[in-house]
């Protein structure tokens, strides 16, 4: 995997992690309105199921569906990066 490659699976893995937490945001809106809790679990193991479905497809189109620690890494410090950002602006 050349350099370019490696930069765009970065960017690209930041920017899902930002984009997985607002979608999550939004989908514990909607589930936590549901009474059954085994509804509740079957729609978030869907959920996470689908978006970790999308990561891999788009993935594969940047870098042929190579997956390293430090791209689940960015993720991760996308969504922090998210969760910080949006509970600062939140206590304004």
């Amino acid at each position: 995997m050349n350099l370019i490659v490696q930069i765009y699976s970065f960017v690209f893995s930041f920017l899902f992690g930002i984009v997985f937490y607002i979608v999550l945001e939004i989908f514990n809106k909607y589930v936590n309105r549901v009474k059954f809790f085994l509804v509740k679990y079957i729609m978030s193991f869907v959920f996470v199921m689908l978006m970790a479905f999308i990561y891999f497809i788009i993935l594969l189109l940047v870098n042929n569906g190579f997956i390293h620690i430090y791209f689940l890494l960015l993720i991760l410090f996308g969504y922090i990066f998210t969760y910080r950002l949006f509970t600062h602006l939140r206590k304004k």
